[in-house]
């Protein structure tokens, strides 16, 4: 058991990392580094030049990280096969990397189209909070850990609430973030927090899309301070509670300042980077707590699995 969950938490921040990598890509015009699908200019080793292996470093990571899902899939049926929503959401999560898959090979082969860049990215945050879920399931479902189930049953559960719509406000986000960033807005507002002087965008398509983003992102300040306040104010109920308001609370600050400084410094690679890497960092969290506040209702269907649970491996 504690490999499968083991696996399972790398597998997770293996996700992460992959995003990290593939805003890499994006930041550096690395995105037809490798203009075929899935070779790279026809072989298997990319050639030596910057881009491709940028580009070819993307999809390395992404092919370890579709091997990682797999083997947690095959460790959640060979451990916890009694908890019939481990094994399936982790069986489910695979064919989930493969529609992932799809979607890179269609990017390249059509040229980097924007929505499609937005949903790849998606995808990818999808995969992400399958993987938290799993891993947050195992852990809660080990026999060593069953006075944290306990806990987790009596814990208050308006702060998974608030944490899904959260979610949920952010997936929009994000998704019109990607867009905006390969369809050429980035760059359509030369000031912030007003667009070019004017707190509305103009009538140009460029400039609505960026603006949007901005509106959205702001916005998502109404989930995260009743979640930083209540998570805060139950910390005492909620074990995670305090580690999760500091670092919604950090994370957003931060995600906020990068936003502004990628503006003022017209998106240098560093901090083009640091903004999607902070923005699935929040993602990570708030799935962090949907599960854990979710979870343990799902088991509560279930009183007679953790008698049945193995010993831990």
């Amino acid at each position: 058991m504690i490999l499968a969950q083991r696996l399972a938490v790398l597998t997770a921040f293996a996700t992460l990392f992959l995003v990290g990598v593939g805003v890499l890509v994006r930041a550096t015009g690395s995105g037809l580094g490798c203009p075929d699908w899935p070779t790279c200019h026809g072989s298997a080793i990319p050639p030596g030049h910057r881009e491709a292996l940028i580009e070819f470093s993307h999809r390395f990571t992404a092919m370890v990280v579709g091997f990682l899902v797999v083997a947690v899939a095959i460790l959640a049926w060979k451990h916890y096969r009694h908890v019939p929503i481990i094994t399936w959401l982790a069986t489910a999560t695979v064919p989930l990397v493969g529609i992932q898959g799809i979607l890179g090979a269609i990017t390249v082969k059509r040229e980097l189209p924007p929505e499609v860049v937005a949903t790849h990215l998606l995808t990818a945050m999808l995969v992400l909070s399958c993987e938290i879920a799993v891993a947050v399931a195992m852990y809660l479902e080990d026999p060593a850990h069953a006075d944290q189930l306990s806990a987790a049953i009596e814990a208050p559960k308006r702060v998974g609430s608030l944490a899904f719509g959260a979610l949920a406000w952010l997936a929009v986000t994000m998704w019109i973030g990607g867009y905006m960033a390969e369809s050429g807005a980035s760059t359509a507002c030369s000031g912030w927090p007003l667009c070019n002087g004017s707190a509305l965008p103009a009538a140009d398509d460029h400039e609505v899309t960026h603006m949007l983003h901005r509106y959205l992102a702001g916005a998502l300040i109404a989930f995260v301070i009743p979640l930083v306040v209540l998570a805060w104010r139950q910390r005492h109920e909620l074990q995670w509670g305090r580690g999760f308001a500091v670092l919604l609370g950090s994370l957003y600050l931060a995600q906020v300042a990068v936003g502004a400084l990628n503006v003022w410094f017209t998106f240098p690679d560093v901090l083009t980077i640091t903004h999607t890497v902070l923005a699935a960092s929040i993602w990570f969290t708030l799935s962090g707590a949907v599960a854990l506040t979710f979870y343990a209702q799902v088991r509560e269907a279930r009183p007679h699995a953790l008698s049945k649970a193995g010993a831990p491996a």
